[in-house]
């Protein structure tokens, strides 16, 4: 069977223009879960043919409709980010071929698959880890069209009832290296920073924000296997643009054992990758792990979150300020601090103006004594973590409000998760742009702050507002009263221009580091 693969980017609208936005303007690596589809698919005997619209920086398949005539299946993968493209790729082949079958995969599909199969021409949704399934659908649709046989399936019958199948047993740590490895060998050259590369699957965690698919759960690729897995794509890093291999695991270090035998491992076999990976704060506490992943390090990220502990505790992260400071000066004194960003997110809902400060000058002294590069962004309410399903049950958020662009710049959704007030966010981001003006004292060449303004606030509440102010009532009856005073001459108000305005949407992550 001929398969079409689709991923589609994170995109919005930009100066009247859909361009591609976050991580996918930047193309930090490529789209490791569909690669490896398209590698499972050919292993099982099909035809693949992969459209990377990531890549492509576009939502148009135009140059693939061909394909899509002579497809038996189109899958379709996609986060809520990534969503609204995902629906404009599906209206581009419905409008194509009305009986072409879609299946959708990823993390929103999964979410809201009884939703998602309701309101748009979809026939299938995969929940859950797709290698498994997607191959039992495509034999399902080449033979007998049993789909109630199909592991993790959500569809609809003959009479229009939405069935949703089993969940297959979660795959396995023995199985997943059993998987081809990507080829690499086919992605567009010059376009992404890194290639991609999974050790292992979930988090035992499950913090309050985040949206991890398989929480609680985790199960990790021996080390001498991963190192057979990273040896083999680590010839394609020369179609990259920085060389650099991003292991997209939640946490890469989650068994410190493991993680450092891997390191050790790679040392032994004389590979030097340069690596961009995921840490917990309490892994870091390990010197022999620093020690050993050491020379293969170009950044890392630790989810640092909160400036002080009870915000941690309601997080439920499993850390304390303490061990933070502790991570940080061990990662000074092993020289790897400047390749080290530290995220924190602001405005969880149940922070006001002081615990926001707080996690700012915990972020600032971090950065002060060590060094560490700092991440500050401001919290957005995507769907899967428990807070967004908090806010669900309250009825402040639904699954539809995903569903076309624009939610990153959407005041309602933003003040849904943060509940500052708009001059409060303007004091807290002059306050971060002090801060930024002197750590570019020490970093001259080097954004080692990394803040972005909140997109809705600048939106809706630009500064040049408060700047002017009477209030319009006042300037209506003004005209109504001729001889009122109206007429002078007026200054604006003092406006501090410490931030940059224009400067919103999400921070940057990753840097060049130097291995």
């Amino acid at each position: 069977m001929k398969i079409v693969l689709i991923a589609p980017p994170i995109m919005d609208n930009v100066g009247g223009q859909l361009v591609s936005i976050a991580m996918d303007a930047h193309r930090e690596c490529p789209p490791y879960g569909m690669y490896l589809l398209q590698a499972v698919l050919e292993a099982a005997g099909h035809e693949v043919v992969f459209v990377d619209l990531i890549a492509a920086g576009s939502f148009s398949i135009e140059s693939w409709l061909e394909d899509i005539d002579d497809a038996g299946l189109i899958g379709i993968g996609a986060t809520s980010m990534s969503w609204p493209t995902a629906l404009l790729v599906i209206r581009q082949i419905r409008d194509r071929c009305a009986t072409v079958p879609i299946v959708a995969g990823g993390i929103h599909p999964t979410m809201f698959d009884q939703y998602v199969l309701a309101a748009f021409p979809i026939d299938f949704v995969v929940r859950g880890e797709g290698e498994v399934a997607i191959v039992a659908l495509a034999e399902a649709l080449e033979t007998d069209r049993d789909f109630a046989r199909v592991p993790n399936l959500s569809w609809r019958d003959d009479s229009g009832a939405i069935i949703r199948n089993q969940i297959h047993k979660l795959i396995s740590k023995e199985e997943l290296p059993s998987f081809p490895v990507p080829d690499y060998g086919r992605m567009p050259a010059g376009i992404y920073q890194s290639l991609s590369i999974e050790s292992s699957r979930g988090c035992v965690f499950d913090c309050s924000f985040c949206s991890t698919s398989y929480r609680r759960t985790w199960r990790g690729i021996s080390p001498g296997e991963f190192v057979d897995r990273l040896e083999a794509i680590m010839p394609y890093c020369e179609r990259t643009t920085a060389g650099h291999i991003h292991i997209i695991d939640d946490e890469f270090s989650m068994n410190v054992k493991r993680a450092t035998q891997i390191a050790r491992l790679i040392a032994q076999r004389g590979l030097t990758p340069g690596l961009v990976f995921d840490s917990r704060a309490n892994d870091i506490l390990s010197e022999d792990y620093v020690d050993a992943i050491r020379p293969f390090t170009t950044q890392f990220l630790i989810g640092a979150e909160c400036g002080y502990d009870d915000g941690l505790d309601k997080i439920g992260k499993g850390t304390t300020c303490e061990k933070l400071n502790a991570a940080a000066r061990i990662l000074y004194r092993h020289g790897l601090s400047e390749r080290a960003d530290f995220s924190f997110v602001l405005g969880l809902p149940w922070e006001g103006r002081a615990e926001i400060e707080k996690t700012i000058a915990f972020a600032a002294s971090l950065h002060g004594r060590f060094g560490v590069r700092i991440l500050l962004q401001w919290y957005c309410q995507i769907p899967g973590s428990r807070l967004w399903d908090a806010a669900c049950r309250d009825g402040l958020v639904t699954e539809a409000m995903y569903d076309e662009f624009g939610f990153f710049g959407n005041y309602y959704l933003f003040q849904s998760g943060v509940r500052v007030a708009t001059d409060d966010i303007y004091a807290i981001s002059e306050r971060v742009a002090a801060i930024q003006t002197l750590a570019r004292l020490r970093y001259p060449s080097a954004n080692m702050i990394e803040y972005a303004f909140p997109e809705p606030v600048a939106k809706y509440y630009p500064r040049i507002l408060k700047t002017f102010r009477e209030n319009g009532l006042e300037s209506l009856r003004q005209v109504a009263k001729p001889g009122s005073k109206a007429a002078g001459r007026y200054e604006p108000h003092d406006a501090p221009a410490l931030v940059d305005h224009q400067r919103v949407g999400l921070p940057l992550r990753h840097f060049e580091g130097v291995h």
